[in-house]
């Protein structure tokens, strides 16, 4: 299964500039078939870009997080009704965060998708763990892996339970995947400096091994037979503090079938 996905960080803090209008546009001459945003915090901006994204062939899923803590998830997904099929979704909140992050509902938003033209079923996790800036001066980055870690964690015991393929896709804040189980997606060479302020080389789109070892050999030729980046583009527009990323992903069957669970 080949799969276009686009990842972006809107900078939608309530105080922030507006720029969904925008930003609208643009994915309007792009139209990438997956769309995984995040920092959309406001319901003004969530209702904006589901009317917004509707009216250009998108059916766009909004995770239910929501009067938890002073602002939701931040996370939207959306995807091209010509494409794919809407099966499921649910939003998972992380029981690890520290600092800022408590202010926002963070967790990662699980959408199960089927594509039309081969058939084949996906799980979208859009996600925004947690970030290192604020925590590192005051603690050091030690406590800044420890909670991304437990945050993969999360993620990997979700995705234990599907027999079919599942993508992480969004803001990871992260140059090296911190849990083991979390493999990232690299194209040699390539830089991927999508938050210039401070050029770090983030991740953002990841997949996970153990879908594809073999009982009893759980490392064995996973890389070969696991997704595979075909293309991957940091696109500099300046309607936010983060560049959006448009990555074409080959994303193989699992052996041991499929199903929607």
């Amino acid at each position: 299964m080949r799969c276009q996905i686009m990842t972006y960080n809107i900078h939608g803090l309530p105080w922030s500039k507006n720029n969904s209008a925008d930003i609208v546009a643009w994915i309007r001459t792009v139209k990438p078939s997956i769309l995984c945003l995040q920092e959309v915090f406001t319901e003004s901006s969530r209702a904006f870009y589901k009317e917004q994204l509707s009216r250009i062939g998108y059916t766009v899923v909004i995770p239910r997080d929501t009067q938890v803590t002073l602002l939701p998830s931040g996370l939207l997904t959306a995807f091209l009704d010509y494409e794919y099929t809407y099966v499921s979704d649910c939003f998972c909140p992380y029981m690890t965060y520290y600092n800022i992050e408590i202010f926002a509902n963070k967790g990662y938003h699980a959408t199960c998708l089927r594509q039309k033209l081969s058939g084949e079923t996906l799980t979208v996790l859009n996600t925004h763990t947690q970030s290192n800036t604020e925590i590192s001066w005051l603690f050091g980055s030690k406590k800044v892996v420890e909670s991304q870690k437990s945050q993969f964690e999360q993620m990997c015991k979700y995705v234990e339970r599907l027999n079919h393929p599942a993508i992480l896709v969004g803001d990871l804040n992260s140059e090296h995947s911190p849990h083991p189980h979390v493999r990232f997606l690299h194209i040699p060479l390539m830089k991927k400096h999508t938050f210039p302020t401070t050029g770090e080389d983030l991740d953002h789109v990841a997949w996970f091994p153990l879908q594809y070892a073999r009982n009893g050999c759980q490392f064995c030729n996973i890389d070969r037979k696991g997704p595979s980046l075909e293309s991957c583009e940091v696109i500099d527009i300046h309607l936010s503090d983060h560049c959006p990323l448009l990555a074409t992903v080959q994303i193989p069957k699992l052996m041991r079938g499929e199903n929607t669970a």
